[in-house]
């Protein structure tokens, strides 16, 4: 999915979850910390950079 899709698609859920709210979501989800509102599609690339700071680990089971 591209940028502005996912934007789209964010813009839609902060929209209802603010109309349940009673007040403005944006600023609330996990992956606002790396937001910059002065970008394009500031939320679906602050997604974007939430997901590439996960780091995933190996776990080797071994059976005795």
């Amino acid at each position: 999915m591209d940028f502005k899709a996912q934007q789209d698609k964010f813009d839609k859920i902060k929209w209802y979850d603010s109309i349940l709210a009673g007040c403005d979501r944006c600023g609330t989800y996990e992956f606002c910390i790396h937001c910059d509102k002065d970008e394009p599609y500031p939320c679906a690339q602050a997604a974007s950079r939430l997901k590439k700071s996960f780091v995933r680990v190996a776990v080797i089971h071994r059976h005795a």
